[in-house]
């Protein structure tokens, strides 16, 4: 009898153990593996816009992004890439920031970042819980409900920064995009910073970038934030 109990507990333990190890599996697979993601056209840029060299660079690898740039009025940053087709992604990004000092990239959760170094003050306020059951054609109002939440709002008021016209990414997608299914977008996170909630609503979507511009212009600090299908 012993031994049948024995023997049921280590099946249930094999058992249990297979279960977490294809559920880990599933999200590894569900993760870009950037080492595996090939750029699939040469990139010649020279005198454009950063944002324009990260969504030229993602645009045929299906991984989401999010994009952070600082500018004086209404400079905007201008940055360099040259590289042949058949660069893995990572080898791609680390070819962009090498050419563009300024700047530095991570890659989380399946979405990659691209920033000025040190980042974005208001992209690191921590929030305690972001919740929120839409569609991808909603993205916008999701977005402005996270900009909405009280850490955020307490903290653009520490900063002494304020939000811009436009905000909320009313830039948006394509209008002669090819019709589609609408998506449900379901976010549920705890215990995370702003920018990694900007990366799980882009996440939610097929494919997209999410892009936080903060301009510095006459002793005033704005900040907007818009997505991209790029």
């Amino acid at each position: 009898m012993k031994n049948h109990i024995c023997i049921l507990s280590w099946i249930f333990v094999a058992s249990s153990w297979l279960t977490a190890t294809q559920q880990l599996r599933a999200a590894q697979v569900d993760t870009p593996q950037l080492d595996n993601i090939r750029i699939g056209h040469d990139v010649d840029m020279d005198d454009q816009r950063v944002l324009y060299i990260f969504e030229d660079l993602l645009r045929d690898t299906g991984v989401h992004g999010g994009f952070v740039e600082i500018a004086d009025c209404m400079d905007e940053p201008k940055g360099r890439l040259q590289i042949p087709k058949g660069l893995t992604l990572r080898e791609a990004m680390d070819a962009l920031v090498a050419a563009n000092p300024g700047y530095e990239w991570q890659s989380k959760d399946g979405v990659v970042n691209l920033m000025p170094i040190g980042g974005a003050p208001l992209l690191g306020t921590r929030i305690s819980k972001f919740q929120k059951d839409a569609t991808d054609r909603e993205i916008y109002l999701t977005i402005h409900d996270a900009l909405n939440l009280p850490e955020v709002r307490k903290r653009e008021e520490a900063l002494g920064i304020k939000e811009g016209p436009g905000q909320g990414g009313l830039w948006g997608f394509s209008e002669n995009a090819p019709p589609r299914a609408i998506l449900p977008m379901h976010i549920d996170v705890q215990d995370i910073s702003l920018q990694e909630v900007l990366n799980a609503i882009v996440k939610a979507t097929p494919k997209a970038i999410w892009w936080y511009s903060e301009s510095h212009c006459g002793g005033a600090k704005k900040f907007i934030v818009h997505v991209t299908d790029y």
